[in-house]
């Protein structure tokens, strides 16, 4: 089995000091003496099946780059020789998925490799797509991973602001409350202003009065003197 190549961290996680050694390209041998050459396609051909994925459900930045690190690793799998991977090259350049194409692709990985089978290219298909299946799961893993760090981080800190809120909440009743005691305080020494105020004029206007009367009674004995005597 070749050796894992796959970035496992380099989806969901930043990491800069990951090996950034890239796999050597392996190109399929080319035989001296066969000269056989694919079919040529027409429109009514079975064709590969396009991705059903919509460009509005996923960036086309993050799809590119996902799909281009399973392709990097694919590539990285691919086993000595001329095995399922050389074969998959050839029947993706061709584009088709006619049956034409199936047999003349193996004629020609026969003329390379006699060892070749349909027996062994499925043998070897199916390592691949378990290959491919384990990076699946493990990156599937890291996604629910981070997913449930964030979500755990985010509740955290909805909790701390409502707290905050609440805190913030009753601080603001306290205040309103202090606010009500402090306008009834003014209201009452409005209340008291004028009952005190009230009864020093009743005081300042009773003091003209017995003045006015006591000045009344003197200048009536000081007007008798002045004329009886």
């Amino acid at each position: 089995m070749a050796k894992e190549k796959f970035n496992w961290k380099g989806l969901f996680i930043n990491d800069e000091g990951a090996d950034n050694d890239q796999p050597v390209e392996k190109s399929a041998p080319k035989s001296e003496t066969s000269t056989t050459s694919f079919p040529q396609t027409n429109p009514t051909e079975t064709k590969f099946p396009q991705s059903t994925v919509k460009a509005s459900d996923i960036a086309n930045s993050t799809l590119a780059t996902v799909v281009e690190m399973y392709e990097s690793g694919f590539e990285s799998l691919n086993q000595p020789g001329y095995d399922f991977y050389e074969f998959f090259k050839a029947i993706k350049a061709v584009g088709s998925n006619d049956a034409s194409v199936y047999k003349m692709a193996l004629t020609m990985a026969q003329s390379v490799d006699s060892g070749v089978s349909k027996a062994k290219l499925l043998t070897q298909g199916e390592f691949y797509v378990n290959e491919i299946d384990k990076v699946h799961k493990q990156y599937q893993k890291q996604g629910n991973s981070k997913k449930d760090q964030i979500s755990a981080a985010k509740k955290a800190e909805k909790s701390n602001l409502s707290a905050e809120i609440l805190a913030l909440e009753k601080q603001l009743i306290e205040i309103q409350n202090q606010i009500s005691v402090k306008k009834d305080q003014l209201a009452s020494l409005d209340s008291s202003l004028l009952n005190d105020v009230s009864e020093i004029d009743q005081k300042i206007a009773a003091n003209d009065m017995a003045r006015a009367k006591i000045l009344e009674t003197i200048m009536t004995v000081v007007n008798g003197i002045k004329n009886n005597l």
